[in-house]
């Protein structure tokens, strides 16, 4: 007789993004290993975008119309049993000064969390989701995200990295700021026009020549635009620059009546519509492409892969693995630290995480362990500078960073407390003390190349930009490449680098090293 074993059962997660011109929230239930199901999906027409980039804050009406439409969102989540969730806002926000005042709103009314994420963490989320629609199809070369405040572009690079560069020509942002609305006149035409020209000449010579895959644009007025003028490629939807432009003077001249009546769009689509044809053909003949693939994922997929990607039992190690990282980051912007070190310190903890794998001999899965707490390893910061590594430990410990859970949560906040003055110390420090003497083990090699990694970077000027490790029976060598305008020989301070001696039993050698 063969043993039955139960599947895992479903788990309801979620995912917000309250962009600049809607904000858009699903509910999709996850099963690990077997992908996602959408169970609710809702759009709901608020600009946060309106005003705020005329008078750099939010109006009383527009974050009354967020509030209700958050609450509404909260009965969605506890009908549905929403377990995890992640709510990011994206431009406007970034751009208000009186954003915190909405946050906490929403917070204590709602009781949803919403993290201002940066524009590199907003087309690392797109891309993300843009990578999933394809499959198995070849990567795209160039994608394109058009909201409501800003155009991100991201392009791979010739060692397949991706770059991303943020224009500040959203559709409501140059709706706005320069006074464009209803039908488009010669005037109104070319001030965009100039406008878009301008920034995107910034990227003209950074994007590789010519394009090895597909362009990919994202975003309401892309998906919109494909389906009146496109077709579908590869099994995705593209839109067809050329029909576009044989369509725009009718599109300009037209009124908002006149567009949501020819079209079938609603009012808010029909507002800008116009002003996101104009960026879309710019960016074709700035960059030498004639369509679109336009798969129709954005913010929301991505968050939605990774959370799906962080509970336990799914598959896929490396997806799991940034959506912790990812996690840690939406963390530290939500309280409002900044991880541009913590960013530097993570990538070179990474690279002596992998590159000294038989030295260390730690599981792989506390790579992500070593990142969480990397970039997180000053959070306490802002609490309190001088004792920033205790109240660190305590914020992350207590904290809510969706996928890191017992005993990683418990790990990580102890490699924040270690990160600087005393090792880790099972009488002084009391995370440390909850671990098994495994684990303690575990911790302890951690945090030996957690302090190196930090004091790579120890004054905060990213003067290392890579380096490279090689290890004989007595030491470890650290090749260091300098950036090309550092002038001094960077060295760790002693104590960043005598608790990794102690562990490995290796001196630690620091040379300099050419870039390749």
């Amino acid at each position: 007789m063969t043993d039955l074993v139960d599947a895992p059962a479903p788990v309801p997660i979620a995912a917000i993004d309250a962009g600049s011109n809607a904000i858009r929230m699903t509910i999709a239930a996850a099963t690990p290993g077997a992908g996602l199901v959408r169970l609710e999906s809702e759009r709901v027409p608020v600009r946060l975008g309106h005003r705020a980039f005329t008078r750099g804050e939010l109006d009383r009406g527009t974050m009354e119309a967020a509030v209700g439409a958050f609450a509404r969102f909260s009965t969605r989540f506890s009908h549905h049993g929403v377990q995890r969730y992640r709510a990011v806002g994206t431009s406007a926000l970034r751009t208000a000064e009186n954003r915190e005042l909405l946050i906490h709103r929403l917070f204590h009314e709602t009781g949803i969390e919403l993290e201002v994420i940066d524009a590199a963490e907003e087309a690392r989320l797109v891309r993300r989701a843009v990578q999933s629609a394809f499959g198995e199809r070849a990567p795209p070369a160039v994608m394109l995200d058009l909201g409501g405040g800003s155009l991100e572009v991201s392009w791979r690079t010739a060692n397949k990295r991706w770059k991303s560069r943020t224009l500040a020509i959203g559709t409501v942002r140059l709706m706005e700021t320069l006074g464009v609305a209803g039908a488009l006149g010669e005037e109104e035409t070319r001030a965009v026009r100039r406008s878009v020209r301008a920034l995107l000449e910034t990227l003209r010579d950074k994007l590789p020549r010519p394009l090895e895959g597909e362009a990919v644009a994202t975003g309401g007025n892309p998906e919109a635009l494909a389906s009146l003028f496109g077709e579908r490629a590869g099994g995705l939807p593209s839109l067809d620059l050329a029909k576009l432009k044989a369509e725009l003077p009718k599109l300009l001249e037209a009124d908002l009546e006149t567009r949501m009546a020819r079209y079938g769009v609603s009012k808010d689509r029909a507002e800008v519509m116009a002003v996101a044809a104009l960026v879309l053909l710019a960016a074709g003949e700035a960059f030498g492409f004639e369509r679109l693939v336009a798969p129709g994922v954005g913010i929301r997929d991505g968050l939605l892969t990774e959370l799906a990607a962080s509970l336990p039992g799914s598959v896929g190690g490396e997806a799991r693995e940034q959506a912790l990282v990812a996690a840690a980051l939406g963390f530290a912007h939500h309280l409002g630290h900044d991880t541009t070190h913590g960013e530097r310190v993570r990538l070179f903890a990474r690279t002596l995480f992998d590159q000294l794998e038989p030295v260390h001999g730690l599981p792989q899965e506390l790579g992500a362990v070593l990142e969480v707490a990397a970039v997180l390893h000053d959070v306490g910061e802002v609490v309190n500078r001088p004792s920033h590594h205790k109240h660190g430990e305590y914020l992350v410990r207590n904290g809510r960073i969706p996928g890191l859970d017992t005993p990683h949560r418990e790990m990580a906040a102890a490699l924040v407390r270690a990160h600087r003055r005393s090792a880790p110390d099972a009488k002084r420090h009391e995370t440390f003390a909850t671990l098994s003497p495994e684990r303690q083990a575990q911790v302890t090699r951690l945090a030996a190349l957690l302090r190196v990694a930090d004091a790579l970077d120890t004054d905060h000027r990213q003067r290392v930009e890579d380096l490279r490790v090689r290890v004989t029976d007595d030491c470890v060598e650290l090749g260091l490449v300098l950036h090309r305008l550092a002038t001094e020989r960077l060295i760790p301070a002693p104590r960043k680098h005598e608790l990794f001696e102690q562990a490995f039993g290796r001196r630690l050698v620091l040379r300099d090293a050419e870039a390749p």
